[in-house]
């Protein structure tokens, strides 16, 4: 039987809706985040990289993911490992995940190679005004709503220049019209003004930083964070959401596990990241426990086996020196 060609056959292509024209150009993050307002089933769920590998970023990009959150805050990611992983995200996906990039505070060099690259989202760290998330905004887009710088290295006049928008060759309306901005709060300057960053036209999500909180706060102890959590902590994270749930703005969050989903969805959470370092680990951590029983267990039941076919041979031997003895019994008796 004669197989169709690849464009013949849609079930092989990815379900990517909120592609752009082009895979390196940012796909519509907004709409997304819209329709996961909307309903919650079509919530972003994604993995938050802080491997700086492009090879590890192809195989995340594989699982296709709505997003994957590049963490250059702290992962140990250059300039080109940012550029090349975003590019792998979008092109390994085949247009179905979409990039975040939290930028380190005030790195502009970090925040224009996301941005230029096609990244979708843009995290700020450590947001504590409503005028420095204005400043934020101005570097994000280019005019006529900010003044971000535009890259000539970015496309090819005539070639590379095909858009989802109309007379737009050089993709300035999708990226004005697809990239979002988050600002992080996580400090207790930034939980004051939280009302007034929230309500700033323009942004398009809000993430809280609860372990920067917590040391601003003072609230660290020996062990590391207070269990139950703190009051003071529960207000922060209450004061947040009251004020992501009066802009309806979606809020964004890591899940230690699966089982904290459905808590971080009631609470608005519509942007929910697992972590590439914590499902590796725990991956081989499980993995190694399950076969140390494994193996453990096969050492008992191989010794025991030994044992039982040693006893059966000792046994055994009895037995046939107990023949050997009456065989000569009887020999000396017919002697």
């Amino acid at each position: 039987m004669e197989a169709k060609p690849y464009s013949e056959q849609p079930q092989l292509h990815a379900d990517a809706p909120y592609r752009s024209a082009q895979l390196t150009y940012p796909g519509n993050l907004r709409q997304a985040l819209k329709d996961a307002m909307a309903d919650p089933s079509k919530a972003l769920l994604g993995v938050a990289s802080g491997i700086p590998s492009t090879f590890v970023t192809k195989l995340l990009a594989s699982t296709k993911p709505d997003f994957i959150f590049l963490d250059v805050e702290h992962g140990m990611f250059n300039r080109l490992e940012l550029h090349d992983a975003i590019h792998a995200a979008q092109h390994h996906s085949e247009g179905k995940t979409m990039v975040i990039v939290r930028v380190p505070k005030h790195d502009e060099i970090s925040l224009s190679t996301a941005l230029d690259a096609g990244a979708s989202g843009i995290v700020f760290p450590h947001c504590e005004s409503a005028e420095e998330v204005k400043q934020l905004i101005q570097k994000m887009y280019y005019g006529p709503i900010g003044k971000r710088s535009f890259s000539p290295w970015t496309f090819t006049p005539g070639i590379s220049d095909a858009s989802l928008y109309p007379e737009d060759p050089f993709n300035l309306a999708t990226s004005n019209q697809h990239v979002c901005i988050f600002p992080q709060i996580e400090s207790v300057k930034g939980v004051e003004n939280v009302d007034e960053i929230a309500a700033v036209e323009g942004i398009h999500g809000l993430m809280f930083g609860s372990g920067d909180f917590s040391i601003d706060a003072g609230l660290i102890t020996g062990d590391f964070f207070v269990k139950p959590p703190h009051p003071t902590l529960l207000a922060a994270l209450a004061k947040f959401g009251a004020a992501a749930v009066k802009n309806n703005l979606p809020t964004m969050s890591f899940a230690l596990n699966t089982e904290m989903v459905p808590m971080l969805l009631q609470g608005g959470y519509r942007i929910i990241a697992t972590a590439d370092a914590w499902t590796l680990t725990k991956a081989i951590h499980g993995f190694l426990q399950q076969t140390r029983e494994i193996t453990k267990q096969f050492a008992e039941t191989a010794s025991e086996t030994a044992h039982e076919e040693s006893s059966k041979e000792t046994s055994k031997a009895e037995t046939n020196g107990e023949i050997l003895t009456n065989e000569g019994i009887d020999v000396e008796v017919k002697a």
